[in-house]
């Protein structure tokens, strides 16, 4: 679980739901999109450090691109391209949370009939957490694994200008009785969010976290944004150095090129057209061997990694084992919110004549 280093808040997180979903709808989305959006958004505050942006400080850029067209209400999903192990959709500028549900919920019927579903889909906006994504794919005994394209923040291997994005990459594997193993990562060293709130609470940062705009490296975050901190100057250091650069432009091949979205520098260009790609995919365990045998042997693996010889002081876990133990403590002692964010998504309540919910 993270110790907080920043002054938070904490909120229960039904009422958390209940606040997202009716702001949300005030905004326009129907029921289902709050519902389905509002979740996703909440799940990620659970989870996750605080300073990252990755929970409620998403209806900030929620309430800009409903304000401007930039997500279209009730869109459509509709299937363009369909076989029994791979689709093509067009999401219309909805909702990404919405789409990319949907997208998983569609790779998950294929692949309970032919092993494997691939959904490709084009035309869509920032879904959250990948993991979050491939998590829902577990819970139909599947494997899930899920990317998208976004904005361009990390230059190719050897250069100073951001072509490719952060390529986030969501892996679940599901487990009988236990939380599934769970990969969220982006193929960068961290996120621009991060990067940003070390700046704005004064702290040095990893010198492989991102690289100035002439390729330098540096541990003041200062470095690679403008005055105000609230832009970027540099670029995002990739995870592996050039093998994190091939694996971007690997992702933005399937997300973008492949898909007919966009791709490159083109994501996330203004407010409005963001037009981001995703690739979904469920595997099937059960096409492959029967279902007891297949957790017999995660099983097997997992023991081995729980048994392996830990470093001094450390312990080992699965990947997503921190977030689950994170999330459980929300839920039990209520979800932490940075207090600068809560006096923001106040504002955004009053504007809508919204109550916000009482900390805990």
């Amino acid at each position: 679980m993270y110790n907080y280093d920043i002054p938070v808040r904490r909120y229960n997180r039904n009422d958390l739901n209940e606040f997202c979903e009716k702001y949300l709808m005030s905004l326009g989305a129907t029921e289902e999109e709050a519902r389905i959006t509002s979740a996703g958004v909440v799940a990620a505050a659970s989870r996750w450090h605080p300073g990252k942006g990755q929970g409620l400080e998403k209806l900030f850029r929620l309430t800009l691109q409903l304000g401007n067209g930039g997500i279209n209400c009730n869109a459509e999903f509709e299937v363009l391209e369909d076989s029994p192990a791979a689709a093509l959709v067009d999401g219309h500028q909805g909702f990404g949370y919405v789409v990319a549900q949907k997208g998983s919920e569609l790779a998950v019927e294929k692949a309970a009939k032919v092993g494997i579903g691939i959904v490709s889909i084009k035309h869509s906006n920032h879904f959250g957490q990948a993991g979050y994504h491939a998590e829902s794919i577990t819970k139909s005994g599947m494997i899930g694994y899920v990317m998208t394209n976004a904005r361009a923040e990390m230059a190719p291997w050897g250069a100073t200008e951001p072509v490719l994005a952060t390529s986030p990459w969501g892996i679940g594997i599901p487990r009988e009785g236990a939380d599934p193993i769970l990969l969220d990562m982006a193929l960068t060293q961290s996120g621009q969010g991060m990067v940003m709130w070390a700046f704005r609470e004064g702290q040095d940062v990893p010198d492989n976290w991102m690289l100035t705009a002439d390729g330098a490296k540096s541990t003041n975050p200062a470095d690679f944004l403008n005055a105000d901190g609230s832009e970027s100057t540099g670029t995002q250091y990739p995870i592996g150095e050039f093998k994190g650069y091939g694996l971007a432009l690997f992702t933005d091949v399937l997300c973008g090129v492949m898909s007919g979205s966009l791709f490159g520098t083109q994501c996330f260009q203004g407010d409005v057209n963001h037009d981001v790609g995703h690739m979904i995919m469920a595997f099937n365990p059960e096409f492959f061997m029967e279902k007891k045998k297949f957790q017999e042997r995660l099983e097997q693996l997992v023991g081995e990694i729980r048994s392996a010889k830990p470093i001094e002081g450390r312990t080992v876990y699965l990947p997503g084992e921190l977030e689950f133990l994170t999330e459980r403590d929300s839920n039990e002692s209520g979800v932490p919110i940075d207090e600068r964010s809560v006096e923001k998504l106040l504002v955004l309540a009053e504007n809508q004549n919204i109550s916000f919910p009482s900390e805990i």
